[in-house]
C-alpha cells in the first residue's frame, strides 16, 4: 500500500485520473431520466418511550411492531450540478399511516459522487478534485486492470466520509465504492456500483445503504437497496400513493422470507381491522374518548410537520411547522429565549401563476412580546418575478425618546419625568407592492407603506396631552441591479417619500438607502457574505418622531441568509436603529465546514459547520462600532459568540444558541 502524497509515485497516476475522471466525460444531464426503485427495512434493537419525540418516528414508536418494510417507485430527472427532480410514482409501507420514517427517502436515492457533494449540500465527495485537500489516498493494486483505493478524512468532520474504492487503472474510473461517516445523528455505509460506460459511468446502477440511529437509548437500524433503470416506461405514470401491486410487478428482486413475512403480519393486521370496521358499521355509533381525539389529532401534530394538498389536481397545499418544534427555540444574552412558527400556503392556478402566504410568528418572553409577519403575494408571472404583495407585520418594539426630549424642552423639568413611560412604542407595518424583473439584470418595485406606532402606556401619553398612536403614509420605489446577472451580486436602491395629506400627525420626510449584498460560493462547502450599505433622510419636520429603514432595523424574525444571522448586529441595542437620520453599515460573514474545532479530535466529530463574523457600523452618535463573533453548527445545536467595540475600546459580550437536533428531517 502506498500514499499517493509519499516518496514512491507509482500510484499517482491512479489518483489524478480518478479525481479527473468527471472532466473526461460529456455531464451535460439535463434531461437525463430514470426509474428508481428502492426497498427498506428498518430494524428495532432498543426504543423507548422517547422515540414519540423524534420527527418522522412517531407513528413507528406508536405501533407495536419493531421492524418495518418498506418500497419505492420514484421518476428521477438529473440536472448537472442541481439537485435531481423526483416524482413518485408509487409507494408502499407497513409503517402506521403509511408515514416516511427518518429523513427524506430521496436523499438516499440519488447519492452522486462526482459532484463536490454526495447527497447535494451535504458530505463533501472524495472523488472531486476540490476536495482533495480534505482528504488522504492510499493505492493498493488489485490486479493489472483495477486498483483499490483506499479514503482517509484529514479531520474528523460529519461532512467527510471513509472507505475505498476499486478503480479502474486507465482511465480511473470508479466501478464500484464503499463509503461511511456520520452525519445527523445517523451513522451510515454508503454501497454503490457504478455504471460502465460514458454518461452512465457517473451514476450508480445500484446502491446499499446501512444506517444506525442511535439516541436517548434508542437504537434503530435501515436498510436502503435502490435499483436504477427498472422500467423507463412508467415515466408516464400517473402519481399513486399507495400501490402494491404496481410495485409487485415492477420489483426487480424478490424479497427476503423476513421481509415477506412482515408484510404478512401486516396484511393480517389489515385485514382484521377491515373485519372490525365492518363489524362496527353495523352497531349504533359511539363517540370516541375525548382523550383518544387529542392523542391522535394534537399529539402526532405536536412534533410533525403539517402538510397536505387541496383542490383540483391538488393544486392548492399548506405546510404548517410543528406546534412544538425545538428547532424554532432560540437564546441570545440580548433577546432573551424566543420561539418561532412559520406556515405556508398557496394555491397554483398554473405553473407561472400563484398565490401564497408565508407567516411568520415569534414570541419573546423576556419582552412578553408577540410579532407577526404575514405576507399574501399573487405571482402573476413568475419566471420573472412579477408579484403583487401585500405585506402585515406588527408588534415590534421599538424605543423612541425624542418625544419625551421635546416635552421637556416645552415644560422644563418636572419631577418624576423618569417615572412617565414616553419612550416604549409597539410598531406595526402594511405594505402594498408590486416587483417585476425586466431583465436577469434589472428589477423595479413601487408600492405604498403604512406605518402606525402605538404607545406602550396609554395613559402616561393622555396624561401629558399626547397622542397615543402615531401615523405615516408614504410611497416608495426600488430599483435591483445585479450587474452580473443571477448569481452574482445584488445592488438596490430605495427611495421613500411621505404622503402628508394621508399621515394623521402630518408626518413628512424623504429618505434613501442604497445596499449590496452578495454570497459568494467557494469549493468545499464555503461560503462569503458580504453586505454593505447606507441610508439617510435628507428632510423631515419636527412632527417626524420615529425613523424607519428598511435595511437597518432589529430583524426580531431573520431569515435570507446561510444561517439567519450573517447581516445582523447581535449585540447593537435596540435604542441605537432609531437615534440617527443617516447609518453606514458592512457585515462580512466567512462559513466552512473546517475552519477551528473541526480539527480538534472528538470534538471535530460533532461539528458541521463553522463561521466567523465581522460587522461594523457608523451612526450620528456611534462612529466606530464593530462587532466581531465567532459561531459553529454541530448536530444538537448552533452557537455564536459576539463581542463588540466602540472607538476601538471594548464594549460588550454576548452569545447565541439556536437548537439544530433533526434538522431537515
Amino acid at each position: 500500500m502506498m500514499e499517493a502524497n509519499g516518496k514512491d509515485r507509482k500510484y499517482d497516476p491512479v489518483i489524478e485520473r480518478m479525481l479527473g475522471y468527471r472532466a473526461t466525460v460529456d455531464t451535460t444531464t439535463e434531461g437525463h431520466h430514470t426509474t428508481a426503485y428502492m426497498k427498506y427495512q428498518v430494524k428495532t434493537d432498543h426504543r423507548n418511550v422517547l422515540l414519540l419525540a423524534v420527527p418522522q418516528l412517531y407513528n413507528f414508536a406508536q405501533d407495536d411492531r419493531r421492524d418495518i418494510v418498506g418500497e419505492y417507485l420514484v421518476d428521477l430527472t438529473y440536472h448537472d450540478q442541481e439537485p435531481c427532480d423526483a416524482r413518485l410514482i408509487a409507494r408502499t409501507s407497513t409503517i402506521r399511516r403509511h408515514r416516511t420514517m427518518l429523513p427524506d427517502v430521496y436523499d438516499f436515492l440519488t447519492p452522486n459522487i462526482y459532484n463536490a457533494t454526495i447527497f447535494y449540500d451535504r458530505l463533501l465527495s472524495p472523488f472531486h478534485p476540490n476536495n482533495r485537500r480534505c482528504y488522504r489516498y492510499e493505492v493498493m493494486e488489485v490486479n493489472g486492470e483495477q486498483a483499490r483505493v483506499e479514503i482517509h478524512r484529514k479531520a474528523p468532520n460529519t461532512q467527510t466520509v471513509r472507505g475505498h474504492a476499486i478503480v479502474d487503472i486507465t482511465s480511473g474510473r470508479v466501478i464500484s465504492c464503499t463509503l461511511s461517516g456520520e452525519y445527523d445523528v445517523i451513522e451510515f455505509e454508503l454501497s454503490l456500483t457504478m455504471g460502465e460506460e460514458g454518461h452512465g459511468s457517473l451514476l450508480p446502477v445500484s446502491c446499499l445503504l446501512k444506517a444506525k440511529f442511535s439516541l436517548l437509548g434508542n437504537c434503530l437500524r435501515a436498510f436502503y437497496e435502490t435499483t436504477y433503470d427498472v422500467a423507463d416506461s412508467l415515466a408516464s405514470v400517473e402519481t399513486s400513493e399507495e400501490s402494491r401491486e404496481l410495485i409487485e410487478r415492477i420489483r426487480p428482486d424478490s424479497l427476503t422470507e423476513e421481509q415477506s413475512r412482515i408484510y404478512a403480519i401486516d396484511d393480517s393486521i389489515s385485514e382484521a381491522r377491515r373485519r372490525r370496521r365492518e363489524e362496527r358499521a353495523l352497531l349504533p355509533p359511539k363517540p370516541k374518548p375525548l382523550r383518544d381525539v387529542l392523542w391522535n389529532l394534537v399529539g402526532e401534530n405536536l412534533i410533525h410537520r403539517i402538510r397536505g394538498n387541496f383542490g383540483p389536481e391538488d393544486r392548492g397545499y399548506y405546510r404548517l411547522s410543528p406546534i412544538l418544534n425545538p428547532l424554532y427555540v432560540s437564546f441570545s444574552q440580548r433577546r432573551g429565549w424566543s420561539y418561532r412558527f412559520k406556515a405556508r400556503m398557496g394555491y397554483d392556478f398554473s405553473d407561472n401563476q400563484e398565490i401564497s402566504t408565508r407567516m411568520k410568528i415569534g414570541y419573546f418572553f423576556k419582552y412578553n412580546q408577540l410579532l407577526t409577519d404575514i405576507p399574501i403575494t399573487f405571482d402573476f408571472d413568475k419566471r420573472n418575478e412579477g408579484y403583487i404583495t401585500c405585506r402585515w407585520t406588527g408588534g415590534e418594539l421599538v424605543t423612541n425618546s425624542t418625544i419625551l426630549d421635546k416635552l421637556k424642552e416645552e415644560r422644563g423639568s418636572i419631577e418624576g419625568w423618569e417615572h412617565i413611560d414616553l419612550d416604549y412604542f409597539k410598531h406595526y407595518r402594511t405594505e402594498l407592492l408590486a416587483h417585476y424583473n425586466f431583465t436577469k439584470y434589472f428589477g423595479f418595485e413601487a408600492g405604498v407603506l403604512f406605518n402606525r406606532w402605538s404607545t406602550m402606556n396609554d395613559k402616561s401619553f393622555e396624561l401629558v396631552n399626547k397622542p397615543t398612536s402615531y401615523h405615516a403614509t408614504s410611497w416608495r420605489i426600488r430599483g435591483t441591479v445585479r450587474p452580473l446577472g443571477w448569481k452574482g451580486p445584488i445592488i438596490t436602491i430605495n427611495h421613500e417619500h411621505t404622503l402628508p395629506r394621508f399621515s394623521k400627525e402630518r408626518m413628512t420626510y424623504r429618505k434613501w438607502e442604497g445596499d449590496c449584498s452578495y454570497i459568494h460560493k467557494l469549493p468545499r462547502l464555503r461560503s462569503l457574505s458580504l453586505r454593505v450599505g447606507g441610508g439617510i433622510y435628507t428632510s423631515k419636520n419636527e412632527g417626524t418622531y420615529f425613523l424607519d429603514f428598511d435595511n437597518f432595523r432589529d430583524n426580531y424574525i431573520p431569515g435570507g441568509w446561510n444561517d439567519e444571522w450573517s447581516g445582523e448586529f447581535e449585540l447593537l441595542h435596540r435604542n441605537w436603529y432609531n437615534s440617527s437620520k443617516y447609518y453606514l453599515r458592512m457585515n462580512a460573514t466567512y462559513e466552512s465546514p473546517m475552519l477551528f474545532l473541526s480539527w480538534v479530535p472528538v470534538i471535530g466529530n460533532l461539528m458541521e459547520k463553522e463561521r466567523f463574523y465581522l460587522s461594523a457600523l457608523r451612526l450620528k452618535n456611534l462612529s466606530h462600532y464593530v462587532e466581531v463573533g465567532y459561531g459553529f453548527t454541530n448536530q444538537f445545536f448552533s452557537m455564536g459568540i459576539f463581542t463588540s467595540f466602540n472607538q476601538g475600546k471594548y464594549h460588550s459580550i454576548g452569545c447565541k444558541v439556536e437548537f439544530e437536533l433533526f434538522n431537515g428531517w
